[in-house]
């Protein structure tokens, strides 16, 4: 194995075993914010944690028939990796500008009575509702094509309906918590492709 088959090995493996498990996280908040909510954030970081280091596991346990299928290097795909990677960066920078560590970490939705959040509509959220969720998506494509596995990019296109499945969960809380101000916002901002608001 040279030094770039292994590097788009474990690159590949560190792929499969961070990001899986990070998608679980929202999947295990988002549907079930208001069990989560009444059992305080403690329980749900402490929970998620745990689901999410046994899914974390049992990938690395599976890593050989994971990463058994491979495209070899493909230099040709590498200049439109860079330019994926550098979207997503780029979303990523615009996104922090507006978000605390807080919201990043889900407080708003566990403990909205402590940490209220608000309404993100300036920035990158005047163009886009979801724009880590675009950004993150930009990132694993960017990542597959340099891996170059089939497990990641398999992981890509499970992905695309996992998160539309996560903003539909998202969404509906923060109608709950954000009212007309959020519904009016929904019907003017697209939800992952940023564009010009609608008037």
């Amino acid at each position: 194995m040279t030094i770039l088959e292994a590097v788009r090995h474990y690159l590949a493996l560190v792929v499969l075993v961070s990001f899986v498990p990070l998608l679980a996280f929202w999947f295990l908040i988002h549907p079930f914010v208001g069990l989560w909510r009444r059992l305080g954030p403690g329980i749900a970081y402490g929970a998620a944690s745990a689901i999410m280091i046994v899914i974390g596991a049992g990938i690395f346990a599976l890593r050989g028939p994971l990463l058994a299928v491979e495209f070899g290097t493909v230099p040709l795909l590498w200049p439109p990796a860079a330019l994926a990677y550098l979207a997503a960066i780029v979303l990523e920078v615009l996104c922090r500008r507006q978000l605390s560590i807080g919201t990043l970490i889900g407080l708003p939705e566990l403990v909205p009575s402590r940490v209220p959040g608000r309404l993100l509509t300036e920035g990158i959220y005047a163009r886009v509702r979801h724009p880590r969720y675009t950004g993150g998506g930009l990132g694993l494509l960017a990542l597959a094509c340099f891996t170059n596995y089939l497990a990641v990019y398999l992981l890509f296109a499970a992905y695309l309906p996992t998160i539309y499945a996560i903003t539909v969960f998202e969404e509906r809380e923060l109608a709950e918590r954000f009212g007309a101000a959020y519904a009016r916002y929904r019907q003017h901002v697209p939800r992952f492709l940023p564009g010009r608001p609608k008037r």
